[in-house]
């Protein structure tokens, strides 16, 4: 897990609104069925497939949070955090699709967010709180999936 997951979890855990990842049977079922290439594309890197937090990471759910909107409405969102900006666009492409629509649908996640990091160092809370508090109060496409850039 790279140091921005770790950031963000820690940020999204101090301000409460970061919740359990979905019970591990339920990526694992998904991948078999839906991308099973994926599973060998994951032994090829290296990563320990006993482990559900590289499982998870495959479909871009680095984290769930739960955030209230202006309105009142709840949300639970996956959101992923990604690096390089060539990943990110091919990573949006593929939670856009309606396959992966359904699945977030079957664990009660309303939204996926993924987050373009270009930062060395850990962005501030405030960076980090101003951001999904602004996000959750925006409309959202039919696929209810974004690809934000977080600037410093």
């Amino acid at each position: 897990m790279s140091y921005h997951k770790l950031w963000f979890n820690k940020t999204a855990q101090q301000f409460k609104v970061l919740q359990p990842l979905p019970e591990f049977h339920h990526a694992q079922t998904f991948i078999k069925a839906n991308l099973p290439k994926l599973i060998d594309e994951m032994d090829a890197r290296g990563l320990d497939l006993r482990d559900p937090g590289n499982w998870w990471e495959s479909l871009y759910i680095d984290a769930v949070i739960q955030l209230e909107n202006a309105e009142g409405q709840m949300f639970s969102i996956a959101v992923g955090i990604i690096d390089q900006w060539k990943p990110a666009l091919a990573a949006h492409r593929i939670i856009s699709a309606p396959k992966m629509m359904r699945f977030r649908e079957s664990l009660g996640l309303d939204q996926h967010w993924l987050f373009y990091v270009t930062s060395r160092h850990p962005y501030s809370d405030e960076i980090w709180i101003d951001l999904l508090y602004e996000q959750v109060d925006q409309p959202v496409g039919n696929n209810r999936c974004i690809l934000l850039e977080v600037d410093p």
